[in-house]
């Protein structure tokens, strides 16, 4: 007989238990979990099945997926976890999905289990859906409506936006694709995450839901991507329902805005955030930096700050432009898709290279930094050294995408030496990764004593 065959059933159960638990935790979501996957390791005898169908533990996320056995195998996973909370996962449509099955199996289980519900997870709505959630979940936790896959989102884009009715006492976390949000008994939920994607026609109930959540919110993500970032209320969705204007996100931080425009800046002015020590931004056309209603906040803060473009030509401005509000940053990413600059120009650094007026010596802006990363656009290496002779000794490490070697001195060989002088002068003060040059064509690594 095999050992593994003499391990006791409790043990096994724990084994399983633990193995579940890590990969859990490794999951790239916290909402989706990975007990299905595990399965078939588990499920490889009859004895390990029966072990396996006796540990709550396992069975505690239920995937609902679209075929017509997926109402009843819900029940059996929820059944399985025992009295332990749960986990919905409606599993994304494919080519020939039907909405009606998963539909069906997800209203069962919120009749079924209500009580028991941890988190919620959906790639799109349906009738059937927005019905089930008019039920009170008491512990509700997070909830997330957004598509995972090109099928979700073009079936998101037959529907007209909706809006959910819900009694969610302990609502902390909510992910919303071009959809709202109404509570029973008027009241506004206190979040600590809220990312709110597509959000035109709904500021009313965004405002809202930041004002509620003043003293809570810690992340938030926010934006459009075909249209303008709008803070501000401009319409009354809700009539009688009192809504608290957000002056301050007091525990805020990590910010993300996305879309195509943020005018005037509204998504970093609209509300006091002191203690925001996160900033992402990716737009498609940054505000003209000469015509601001006035100074933004000063960030104090902040740590890690990304810019990004798919498509604007003036990053390099936008990046001069917040760097007088983020004096403290010790992270920089900036990345430009624009694809509309000579890569001889080195814009994305331009900004970083400004010494300072005031001092004998170091830069202009953001004296801490301490990682920079240049990224979507070649870097020449003259650009690269001057970044490392004015930001030394707090600069440790530059990354470059598409970074290059200066052109010129590819082809020439008396001037290799002098290349692989510099390239060790550089090396030995920083980590500098993602350069490209004519070392890379040697059969042997470039050897930097």
């Amino acid at each position: 007989m095999a050992v593994v065959h003499t391990i006791p059933p409790e043990l096994l159960s724990l084994t399983f238990s633990s193995v579940y638990s890590d990969s859990a935790e490794d999951a790239s979501s916290s909402l989706i979990r990975t007990s299905y996957k595990l399965l078939d390791l588990l499920l490889v005898c009859r004895r390990w099945n029966d072990i396996a169908c006796q540990t709550p533990e396992l069975w505690t996320t239920v995937h609902v997926a679209h075929d017509p056995d997926a109402p009843s195998r819900a029940q059996t996973y929820a059944n399985r976890a025992g009295d332990l909370e749960l986990d919905i996962v409606v599993t994304s449509m494919t080519k020939d999905s039907s909405t009606e099955n998963c539909g069906i199996a997800f209203e069962h289980l919120i009749v079924s289990h209500s009580h028991r519900l941890r988190s919620i997870t959906l790639p799109f709505s349906t009738n059937h859906i927005w019905d089930a959630l008019s039920a009170r979940l008491p512990s509700l936790s997070s909830f997330t409506c957004a598509p995972r896959s090109a099928y979700d989102e073009r079936f998101l884009t037959r529907m007209s936006p909706g809006t959910f009715h819900m009694n969610t006492p302990k609502l902390q976390n909510l992910v919303l694709h071009h959809h709202a949000m109404t509570f029973l008994g008027e009241e506004w939920p206190s979040l600590r995450h809220l990312e709110y994607l597509r959000c035109d026609g709904y500021e009313e109930w965004l405002w809202g839901v930041l004002g509620a959540s003043q003293q809570t919110l810690e992340t938030l993500v926010l934006g459009h991507p075909l249209d303008t970032i709008v803070m501000q209320p401009l319409q009354s969705l809700y009539g009688r329902i009192k809504i608290t204007p957000c002056t301050s996100l007091s525990n805020l931080t990590s910010l993300k805005i996305v879309g195509m425009e943020d005018a005037d800046w509204n998504a970093l002015r609209f509300a006091e955030m002191p203690v925001l020590t996160c900033l992402t931004v990716e737009l498609d056309f940054f505000p003209d930096s000469e015509g601001q209603p006035g100074a933004l906040q000063t960030f104090e803060r902040l740590r890690y700050l990304s810019l990004a473009t798919s498509f604007a030509d003036d990053i390099d401005q936008a990046l001069e432009y917040l760097l007088q509000f983020t004096p403290n940053i010790t992270s920089l990413t900036v990345t430009d898709k624009s694809e509309k600059h000579d890569p001889d120009e080195g814009h994305l650094i331009g900004p970083l290279l400004v010494p300072s007026w005031e001092l004998s010596e170091g830069p202009s802006f953001c004296p801490k930094l301490e990682e920079i990363n240049l990224l979507g656009i070649s870097t020449p290496t003259t650009k690269i050294k001057e970044l490392v002779d004015l930001r030394l000794p707090n600069l440790r490490k530059i990354k470059v995408e598409g970074g290059r070697w200066d052109e010129g001195s590819w082809d020439r060989k008396a001037n290799k030496a002098e290349d692989q002088a510099l390239l060790e002068w550089i090396y030995e003060r920083v980590q500098l990764i993602g350069l490209i040059g004519w070392w890379d064509e040697l059969s042997e690594p470039l050897s930097l004593s």
